[in-house]
């Protein structure tokens, strides 16, 4: 294949299991030689299972870019120097700091997609090509799409439009809630409350997503990714978000999480309470739920069947 004025372009492919990193992404020194502090961020906010996918593939698309540029994995070039970050609609953007910005061709463009338990990625670098600049004066992005892709953690109401299959602006669908966890929601020793309550918020959530999606308040299939990352005891406020991802003709996939806001402090004195100085993440999950299936105009229906999604 060829590019501007005859110029060869460069192609990388990496194929990699996730168990092959699952040890190694437990590890401290591991995860700052090798992934971006973006990276590391948003994969922090995710569940384990989540986590785990979210930086093999990051690993698998460094890779293939470091065959891009004509270097080995030990070879000059850190991989956290190559950082795969993603537009709000899930294109992932390559950017280059260090020594691989010194070595990048102007236009790199990565795909990376999963299957269960493998992931693998596509790098492509054309010389000659015009791209973006890097913090040392180059990048390269890209708008290949990544499967199953995620946003940036932040969720709000207002976040900015999403862009949809026809190029569209269409408003990101959020759900909010904030309520403060009573005495009565006590259940264990040491005055913890249990992670249902905290899974019932999310249910709220889902359902109103796809009441504002669908008119319907569906049928909540599943959970996945749940990890309890804090206790919660009464007395504290609780703020739980979700967030629509990703959506079939049937399913809607939810991403949530709840972070406790404000905190009390019965150690202090007996009504004592803190706003703390930034919001700790208790609980994060992904929900998939299922709303009808409705065919609006029979005549177009009967001319265009679509099998139903099992």
């Amino acid at each position: 294949m060829t590019a501007q004025a005859g110029l060869a372009a460069r192609i990388g492919v990496d194929v990699l299991d996730c168990s092959e990193l699952r040890r190694l992404v437990e590890r401290p020194w591991f995860l700052r030689f090798s992934f971006a502090p973006e990276e590391l961020v948003h994969a922090e906010t995710l569940g384990g299972h989540r986590r785990l996918e979210f930086l093999a593939g990051r690993f698998a698309a460094k890779e293939a870019i470091l065959k891009v540029l004509g270097r080995g994995f030990l070879q000059g070039v850190a991989p956290r120097e190559i950082c795969v970050e993603h537009t709000p609609h899930g294109a992932p953007v390559v950017r280059f700091r260090g020594r691989a910005a010194r070595l990048a061709p102007p236009s790199v463009s990565v795909s990376i997609t999963h299957k269960q338990s493998v992931v693998a990625a596509v790098a492509i670098g054309i010389p000659g090509a015009g791209g973006a600049a890097a913090e040392d004066g180059r990048t390269a992005s890209t708008e290949l799409k990544e499967p199953d892709a995620v946003s940036p953690p932040s969720i709000n109401t207002t976040a900015p439009a999403q862009q949809s299959a026809r190029g569209a602006q269409t408003p990101e669908t959020t759900a909010f809630l904030r309520v403060r966890v009573g005495q009565e929601e006590a259940h264990y020793g040491g005055d913890l409350v249990d992670g249902a309550r905290i899974l019932r918020l999310f249910g709220d959530l889902v359902t109103e997503i796809t009441i504002r999606t669908d008119g319907d308040e569906g049928l909540l299939a599943q959970y996945s990714d749940v990890r309890f990352a804090a206790p919660v005891k009464p007395g504290d406020y609780i703020e739980a978000r979700g967030r629509l991802v990703r959506q079939t003709r049937l399913r809607r996939v939810v991403e949530l999480e709840a972070h406790k806001v404000l905190s009390a402090r019965p150690g202090t004195g007996e009504s004592a309470a803190a706003v703390l100085e930034s919001p700790q993440l208790v609980c994060s999950a992904t929900a998939t739920t299922v709303v009808p299936y409705r065919r609006t105009d029979t005549a177009t229906a009967a001319l265009n069947p679509v099998t139903e999604e099992t």
